[in-house]
C-alpha cells in the first residue's frame, strides 16, 4: 500500500494510524490556501473569503477488510470547551452566491472540500479539507466512524487533541 501523501513516515501532520485506519490531517496557512485557489483562476473577493477562514486538509485510508463510514455530522469540533462552527457546503454556498461565484470556481472549492457523507470501501484513501473560522487558535476534533456495510458494525472513535490553526507568518 502507497504512504499518505506519497512520502514516508513520519506524516506531515498530526495522524493515528491504526491496523484498519490512517487518518492524517495537514494545517495550511491562508497564504497557502489564497495561493492554490488564485492559480485556479479564483477572484479576489472569494480569495479574501478564503484567506479569512483555517483550513485542515484530512487524509483517511480504509487498510481494514470493512466498510468505514465518513459522516462529518457524526463528528464534534470544540475549542476552549465550547463547540466550533465549521464551515459546510450551505454556508460556502451564501458566500459563493454573495459574490456571484461563476459556477466553474464553485465546483473546484467543492471538488477540494472533505466529503459530508460517504462509504470508506476496503484499501480505499479519501481526503478533503475542513474549514473553520479564521480566528479560530487550536481545537480539539473526536471523530466518530460507523462501520459495516450497512453502519451497524462496530463503530471507531478517534481524537485529535490540540490541533492548530496556522496563521499568516509575519514578515521579518
Amino acid at each position: 500500500m502507497m504512504p499518505a501523501f506519497g512520502i514516508d513516515k513520519p506524516y506531515p501532520g498530526p495522524f493515528i494510524e491504526r491496523e484498519d485506519l490512517l487518518v492524517v490531517l495537514r494545517q495550511r496557512t491562508p497564504e497557502q490556501m489564497a495561493a492554490f485557489y488564485e492559480a485556479r483562476g479564483f477572484p479576489g473577493a472569494a480569495i479574501e473569503r478564503i484567506k479569512a477562514s483555517c483550513f485542515v486538509t484530512v487524509h483517511m485510508e480504509n487498510r481494514g477488510h470493512d466498510v468505514i463510514w465518513l459522516d462529518t455530522a457524526l463528528w464534534t469540533f470544540t475549542s476552549k470547551g465550547k463547540p466550533l462552527e465549521r464551515f459546510d457546503r450551505s454556508y460556502w454556498d451564501s458566500q459563493w452566491d454573495s459574490i456571484k461565484l461563476r459556477q466553474a470556481s464553485r465546483s473546484t472549492f467543492g471538488w477540494t472540500q472533505l466529503p459530508a457523507l460517504r462509504d470508506l470501501q476496503p484499501d480505499e484513501p479519501v481526503g478533503g479539507n475542513l474549514v473553520f473560522p479564521g480566528n479560530t487558535e487550536r481545537f480539539d476534533m473526536t471523530l466518530n466512524l460507523p462501520t459495516g456495510a450497512d453502519r451497524q458494525g462496530k463503530p471507531i472513535t478517534l481524537e485529535f487533541r490540540d490541533v492548530e490553526c496556522l496563521q499568516e507568518v509575519e514578515a521579518e
